[in-house]
């Protein structure tokens, strides 16, 4: 173990004066940050460069998070909704829990615990106290009925890993530690840091790829990422045919290494098949990539030894997102990139019990009661939310728990989504904002941001490129009325008379979240096995507070197949769920027409809420990225306004001409129209996009086998708006 012990390893209490090392929770990276606190508040946030993982990185989001903690906007007290949408009152937390809980009762023992839903948003990924005792609140309330920002952004990944590895929640990523070509297409990892890459120092990695060998980035947009390294652009949604060109390249010049396939995986013969029913030249007239292009790139994948191709969001938000997400691993898998080797793409390091062993499950374990949709990882998708909330009917929801999300700016929804949040006999949200979600509530209860309450980085501890343990106390006590969502969360159950699911932990009696990271850690690989050995516990981790490197782990190229959920441990190329997609891409694609809009995300931004922060919001400008071609062809003038409109709505957009985008492609940033409790948000430029995004479960709104919303690539129309004021 390699644990860079400090010499005075106490750490100040919460709320001392002094520095104290944490690290940041607002997404895979968790980079490890230094908090000076003066007189209970935080007056600094630094890197740590004694945190052997992230090394002194940190974005400029973790730098300003503490902001957030004290921002004059921030709610601090219970609110009750007390006239029309956003308009609330104090009321103190005994009145509150009392009144919820006595709802709540009245709901579940007249209609079941399916009339209780819960919508989650991202910031609960990186929590482990919220993530850990949600499912728990769920469970002791009696529902299964959960939504999740999952269909805007992971859910086609999660389904493609259900196909193929038997487990949905098993994820694999390029091991960039030895990469020596790294393809890259619909990621932009210098601004998201990584996303199911858990490498806080991504661009020094890529950068090292790039020495050794290279990095191609394939997007219908310049990203930054594609700037610094190299792109290959892309017609948007075309990276199906872009896989399927490179595939039959591989065919036809008998590049498929043929041992590595016979060892691992079945189905080949049905991929084959497929292949061959399209044409590399026709393949690349669908896509928007030269021909040769495709050919220079499936030959540099399947020479070069230390391979991978990496895929992220760009992929799961368009019409076949499960079979291109299929298609990626498939790529890796045919050349002999996949487990087989160092700088390949792998499963990782498991440091916590249960990761180790074969996983299995994560879709379709229920559907929806409006279109049958297949849930993925628990939950629903969230294009039927409004539906489910005005359909009459039995398991019609009648109470919704919001924590941390604001589905009004980051899922479908629009005017239909405001009449449902309306009808809802009851609604509470679980944040430190009143957004534009929240302002519909009845109460808007406070909750802590991650700098008062302990934590491990509990996703990132699944599957690491590089092995690391980290454990934070609060750096600072609740401010004001805060509390943390566990306690709130335990107590409605009590008043409510019902009992908490898991047993409390002698060792963290006040936290359950905290308890179980503690018993999947002590008992996995690395783990002290409760007590039997010296390997690690949340106890021993408080003595390095800077985190440790666990570099005693077995190679993760080693047994990985043991970790599949498939009964011969063999990865299925041919699932059903694969065969029927591509059958539907064979019979419905169309040749797109019009404009085609995509989204993007600023390095300053996380979605919709770090808006409220001066410093980041006040240079972010989410204007309407045109080509200059298609400007000039329909009348707009750079920095002009402009209606962008479709089928579905219709938005006011300030015009940016630019030759990031290629002609017939549009791009505008998300998680901006605010008109929440937030001053700051609510004057920033922008608009919300998702009134351009079709409702319900029908194939216009939908992937229907992922839930997938589809906001990415979707047809939309543009014409000069004259005298108009565009936010």
């Amino acid at each position: 173990m390699s644990r860079a012990k400090i010499s005075n390893p106490v750490r100040p209490g919460p709320g001392s004066d002094g520095r104290h090392a944490t690290f940041c929770r607002l997404c895979e990276a968790n980079c490890g940050l230094v908090a000076t606190v003066s007189d209970g508040r935080i007056v600094k946030v630094e890197p740590d460069r004694d945190n052997p993982h992230s090394q002194g990185h940190v974005c400029v989001k973790g730098m300003a998070f503490h902001q957030v903690t004290h921002d004059p906007d921030r709610v601090l007290t219970p609110l009750r909704r007390c006239g029309g949408p956003g308009e609330f009152e104090p009321v103190d937390w005994d009145e509150a829990l009392t009144d919820i809980a006595g709802r709540l009762r009245t709901i579940r023992e007249r209609d079941g615990g399916e009339a209780i839903a819960f919508y989650v948003g991202n910031p609960s990924s990186f929590a482990t106290d919220m993530a850990m005792s949600f499912g728990q609140f769920m469970r002791a309330l009696g529902t299964r009925k959960g939504y999740s920002p999952g269909s805007q952004d992971t859910n086609a990944r999660y389904v493609a890993n259900y196909a193929l590895f038997g487990a949905g929640m098993l994820n694999a990523f390029p091991d960039l530690t030895q990469c020596d070509f790294l393809l890259v297409l619909g990621g932009n990892p210098l601004v998201s840091n990584g996303s199911i890459l858990y490498a806080p120092r991504i661009r020094h990695d890529l950068d090292a790829v790039a020495k050794r060998g290279q990095v191609v980035v394939v997007d219908p947009r310049m990203t930054e990422t594609a700037r610094r390294y190299g792109h290959v652009p892309i017609r948007p949604n075309g990276d199906v045919w872009l896989l399927l060109g490179m595939l039959r390249v591989l065919a036809d010049e008998a590049l498929f290494d043929l041992v590595s396939i016979a060892r691992n995986a079945n189905g080949f013969d049905f991929v084959k098949e497929q292949v061959s029913r399209i044409e590399v030249e026709t393949a690349a007239i669908r896509c928007g990539v030269p021909s040769e292009t495709i050919r220079d790139l499936a030959r540099k994948l399947a020479t070069t030894r230390n391979a991978a191709v990496y895929g992220r969001l760009g992929l799961c938000r368009g019409p076949f997102a499960t079979l291109v997400n299929a298609l990626v691993t498939t790529l890796d898998v045919v050349t002999g990139h996949f487990g087989e080797r160092r700088g390949s793409t792998i499963f990782g390091h498991p440091v916590i019990a249960g990761h180790d062993r074969p996983s299995s499950g994560g879709y379709a374990e229920a559907v929806s009661r409006i279109g049958d949709v297949p849930t993925v990882a628990r939950f629903h998708a969230s294009a039927i939310m409004p539906d489910d909330f005005l359909e009459p009917g039995p398991g019609q929801t009648k109470a919704l728990m919001l924590a941390a999300g604001n589905p009004m700016l980051s899922a479908p929804g629009g005017e239909k989504l405001e009449r449902a949040l309306e009808g809802l006999e009851l609604f509470v949200s679980f944040d430190f904002y009143v957004n534009e979600t929240s302002r519909f509530a009845d109460y808007v209860l406070p909750t802590t941001t991650f700098y008062e309450r302990p934590d491990v980085p509990y996703v990132v501890m699944n599957a690491l490129m590089r092995p690391f343990l980290h454990y934070t106390d609060a750096v600072i006590d609740p401010v004001g009325e805060a509390r943390p969502e566990h306690e709130i969360w335990q107590e409605i159950v009590a008043r409510m008379g019902l009992e908490w699911p898991v047993r409390a932990s002698n060792d963290f009696p006040d936290n359950p979240g905290i308890a179980r990271m503690d018993a999947a850690l002590r008992g996995g690989p690395v783990g002290d096995a409760l007590g039997e050995n010296e390997g690690w516990s949340i106890d021993r981790l408080r003595e390095y507070p800077h985190g440790v490197m666990a570099d005693n782990l077995p190679d993760p190229t080693e047994n990985w197949r043991e970790r599949l959920g498939n009964p011969d441990k063999r990865i299925r190329l041919d699932h059903p769920l694969i065969a029927g997609e591509f059958d539907r891409l064979w019979a419905e694609w169309r040749e797109p027409e019009g404009l085609a809009l995509i989204t993007r995300r600023d390095i300053r931004s996380i979605n919709s809420w770090m808006h409220n922060i001066d410093g980041l919001v006040r240079s972010q400008r989410p204007d309407l990225l045109v080509n200059h071609e298609d400007g000039e062809r329909l009348g707009l003038a750079d920095g002009g306004n402009a209606r962008l409109f479709n089928d579905y709505g219709e938005l006011a957009v300030t015009v940016a001409f630019t030759d990031e985008v290629g002609v017939g492609t549009v791009c505008y940033q998300h998680g901006f129209g605010h008109d929440g409790g937030w001053q700051r948000a609510n004057a920033a430029p922008g608009k919300n996009m998702n009134v351009l995004l079709a409702l319900g479960a029908g194939p216009d709104a939908i992937e229907f086998v992922s839930g997938t919303t589809l906001m990415d690539g979707i047809q939309v129309q543009l014409e000069p708006l004259r005298n108009v004021a565009a936010a």
